[in-house]
């Protein structure tokens, strides 16, 4: 793993990390998970508890892809830290999978909590999966959970696909159990709609081993260590990085693929056949983009990025580490591929290492994503382009939303909007942001996101904490400004 991504880790983590090797063959599938999953590394006794609990979830997973039983099907072990605060009865996975816009299908077999085994319970139809606990788990202890899963994957035909397999491409973000996140009170367990992003997740440590047919190319969130090619034309990945929020992986017979360097990052774009020009060119503005963000907002903190084309229609999706983009876009070649590459870009910042509630405040991440590209315009072009991109792509539409009566408060749930959703959450959330710009000035508007992006880096950041942070660093009095944009509607 690189010396740039560890020097945002503390070094508590880097020790943690450094010490969960596989105890293991991670190659072989699971049986009894009680039998086959890795055993914990040993604390050593004399180092008192408070020390050791790490600051992350630790995910060590086993998977395998059966692409013609279109099947993945694998292990976890996961070390739990409870940072919550308070005592936990229960911890709740989320299974992301048998969200009905996903449609798959995810199964978890026998659970162990400490080495012993435990009931579960399926909430929130079907997407939470909840682990009892023998007994209460105090603040700042950690427990190992371990577990086996199947997941079944669906084939399209046609149509965005996020999970499945489309076009010779097979897409599986967040296959596995992914840990819920509790906020102190309570675990939450949203089912988002299918027009916002569905995950909400805490940062965590990845260790993942993963078998694919030698046939496949792999795109993955993460760094690969290593691989591994047996005699029955297996190829198995061990990919390993952090802090990451999910894991999510891509494989494609088809792909083909393009690399540079931009800012001591490694930049791979991979693509279809018939899209040679498109796909070197997403480099390019993966390129821009990397170093206009690092300058307007701080440091990318990853040795890698990637962008690749994924059966998403005209749009893309976010991922730690990785950006996806829609066939469509790659095939048109026109000002949108631009404008969706460096959008997903920004969500590397906003989302990648500030966290926030995608589902009940997804413009905070959604908006802000949205006005970095008038940064990276400013930045790549001119002022004139940015100005174009601010009126054209947001000013324009929230004016028809005002005529018509539709304009709406920004700060609601996804579940608030339907296809007013770009609009407000995107549109006019980036207006919002604009505004503010231009209330501080280009100094103080940056010396903000620098502030926001270290004081949330790898947490999870609240709309009232990005105005703290926002007076903070101006010394302004800010609310009315955010009652305008964010709590009213006209």
């Amino acid at each position: 793993m690189g010396s740039r991504r560890w020097q945002c880790l503390s070094l508590l983590a880097v020790l943690i990390l450094a010490a969960c090797s596989p105890q293991t063959d991670k190659g072989a599938l699971p049986g009894d998970p009680a039998q086959t999953l890795p055993t914990a590394t040993a604390v050593p006794t004399a180092v008192p508890t408070a020390i050791v609990v790490s600051p992350y979830p630790e995910y060590e997973i086993v998977m395998a892809l059966d692409t013609a039983g279109q099947r993945l099907e694998g292990r976890l072990q996961v070390a739990f830290p409870n940072h919550t605060g308070v005592d936990l009865e229960e911890i709740v996975f989320r299974l992301y999978p048998n969200l009905p816009q996903y449609g798959g299908a995810i199964s978890v077999g026998p659970v162990l909590v400490d080495g012993e085994q435990r009931t579960t319970s399926l909430r929130a139809d079907g997407t939470a999966l909840a682990v009892s606990l023998a007994r209460p788990l105090p603040a700042e202890h950690s427990v190992t959970i371990e577990l086996a899963f199947g997941v079944e994957i669906p084939v399209m035909e046609s149509g965005y696909t996020l999970f499945g397999m489309r076009g010779g491409i097979w897409s599986l973000p967040d296959a596995y159990p992914l840990l819920a996140v509790h906020d102190g009170v309570t675990w939450h367990e949203d089912v988002a709609p299918a027009h916002g992003d569905a995950v909400f997740a805490d940062a965590a440590l990845y260790d993942v081993t993963l078998t694919l047919p030698q046939t496949l190319t792999l795109v993955a969130t993460g760094s690969v260590l290593s691989e591994v090619v047996d005699l029955e034309g297996q190829r198995t990945y061990h990919i390993v990085d952090g802090p990451l929020r999910e894991f999510a992986f891509l494989a494609s017979e088809q792909y083909q693929m393009a690399e540079s360097t931009a800012s001591g990052t490694t930049l791979r774009s991979y693509y279809l056949p018939g899209h040679e020009a498109a796909g070197p060119a997403t480099l390019e503005f993966a390129a821009a983009a990397l170093q206009s963000y690092e300058d307007a907002f701080g440091p990318y903190p990853f040795d890698q990025m990637i962008v690749a084309e994924a059966p998403l229609l005209y749009y893309g999706m976010e991922y730690p580490t990785l950006n996806l983009i829609g066939s469509q876009l790659y095939g048109e070649q026109g000002p949108e591929l631009e404008n969706r590459v460096v959008h997903e870009i920004a969500h590397q910042w906003w989302y990648a290492q500030v966290g926030n509630d995608q589902i009940n405040t997804p413009w905070l991440d959604e908006g802000l994503a949205e006005y970095s590209m008038a940064i990276y315009y400013l930045a790549t072009y001119d002022a004139a382009r940015a100005d174009a991109l601010v009126s054209q792509r947001w000013q324009v539409p929230y004016q028809v939303a005002v005529e018509n009566q539709y304009d709406a408060v920004v700060d609601q749930p996804s579940s608030a909007f339907s296809w007013d959703y770009e609009v407000i959450v995107y549109a006019k959330a980036a207006l919002f942001f604009h505004a503010l710009r231009q209330e501080v000035g280009d100094d103080l508007f940056k010396a903000i996101m620098h502030e926001y992006a270290t004081q949330f880096r790898w947490g999870i950041a609240t709309p009232n904490g990005f105005l703290a942070a926002a007076e903070s660093v101006s010394g302004r009095d800010l609310d009315a400004l955010y009652d305008r944009w964010i709590l009213s509607s006209q």
